[in-house]
């Protein structure tokens, strides 16, 4: 998965930033009242950013600084969960008496750079992934993504989707987590799963005791049933029910007349019904928003075909092979048009390239032998 490999390269290249300075066999670090003592040598990390912040303020510190140095063991712990010295590490925190996870959270909820949130949130998954954990970790990838939202690249995306993910893992671990229900709502929404996004939400109402997000997300449903009966309109549409899909995306016409998506399913709803000059004048809407929507300019010309207008439907199917010219279905459409239009040669010549693109396709095999049947009549 291309999300994986980003993800892969992104902490490869975090590591990449990280040196090391060696304790020597009885170095001595000090937290508040506590002191841990290297029993051998031992290399800490620290990121070559902070480092030389460190260098700049030579003259106000003495060296290294504890809280660089627990910045770059978080920067392993976050990039590289497997590194032989994460023992060690834990052994010093130990005997510092120094609360790490605590620590962590403390600093991505005190705004430290999204990118740096992102790695602390992958170390608290690494050293435990729990509902909180997997919490935590998914707002530091949402913010990340949020903060990616506006440059041209797949950044934002990827960001989002991970934190989508780790949203839902908060409930394998706790489905009563109704954080993670409010914000994964949103996610199914941004993504048109409206359905998903409604009973989500409708759990979260359930479980929530903050009242203001509560009273957010009742708002929220308010605005989303529309959309709900749209997605339960088109499933109906796709299940041949289109009397009652119609039902629920008729009424919806009123306010969302520029929705093209709307506008086709009912235009399918009525095809599938044999109503064919109603469905051309809900096609005909779609291509006034969208010209060339190739499902549309498809489905209008089966409905020229079934009206007996075999011209308009051949200039249709053209328009739609100009634009999408290796697919097997239009030209065999675009045939039965020549066909019922006694032009049998071009039928011929539309059926001979809907085989090459698909050499068994059971629809232009059909056809073909409608056309050998009547070259044997000949």
């Amino acid at each position: 998965m291309k999300r994986d490999k980003y993800f892969e390269e992104f902490y490869i290249n975090k590591r990449n930033d990280i040196s090391f300075i060696t304790l020597k066999k009885g170095a001595a670090v000090s937290y508040k009242d506590k002191t841990y003592i290297a029993k051998k040598e031992l290399p800490v990390p620290v990121r070559v950013e902070k480092l030389l912040e460190d260098i700049n303020k030579q003259d106000e510190i003495d060296g290294i600084t504890l809280n660089n140095i627990i910045d770059g063991i978080i920067y392993i712990f976050g990039t590289d969960s497997s590194f032989e010295y994460i023992q060690d590490y834990n052994d010093m925190f130990k005997e510092l008496d120094f609360e790490f996870l605590p620590y962590i959270i403390y600093c991505i909820n005190n705004d430290i750079k999204a990118e740096d949130g992102v790695v602390y949130g992958k170390a608290l998954i690494n050293n435990e992934e729990n509902e909180k954990t997997c919490f935590i970790y998914a707002s530091c990838l949402e913010k990340m993504g949020m903060e990616h939202s506006n440059k041209e690249n797949h950044a934002s995306q990827y960001f989002l989707e991970e934190a989508n993910l780790y949203y839902e893992k908060c409930l394998d671990y706790n489905d009563k987590f109704s954080l993670a229900l409010y914000k994964l709502g949103y996610y199914y929404k941004r993504k048109q799963q409206y359905i998903k996004a409604e009973l989500t939400w409708q759990k979260h109402q359930e479980i929530d005791d903050d009242d203001l997000r509560i009273e957010e997300i009742r708002n929220e449903l308010i605005q989303l049933k529309p959309y709900v009966d749209y997605e339960n309109g088109y499933s109906l549409v796709l299940k041949e029910k289109p009397a009652e899909a119609l039902e629920l995306l008729l009424p919806l016409v009123k306010d969302f007349s520029g929705w093209w998506n709307l506008l086709f399913f009912i235009g399918l709803a009525y095809r599938t019904m044999g109503e064919y000059d109603i469905a051309e004048t809900y096609f005909e809407n779609v291509l006034k928003i969208e010209n060339y929507q190739k499902d549309t300019l498809n489905e209008l010309g089966l409905c020229k075909i079934c009206r007996g207008k075999y011209v308009e439907a051949e200039e249709l199917f053209s328009t739609l092979l100009s634009i999408d010219p290796g697919n097997c279905e239009v030209f065999c459409n675009r045939a039965v048009a020549y066909l019922y239009n006694n032009q049998p040669d071009r039928a011929k010549e539309d059926i001979q390239t809907a085989l090459k693109i698909a050499p068994h396709d059971p629809v232009a095999l059909s056809i073909r032998e409608e056309l050998d049947k009547i070259d044997r009549k000949k």
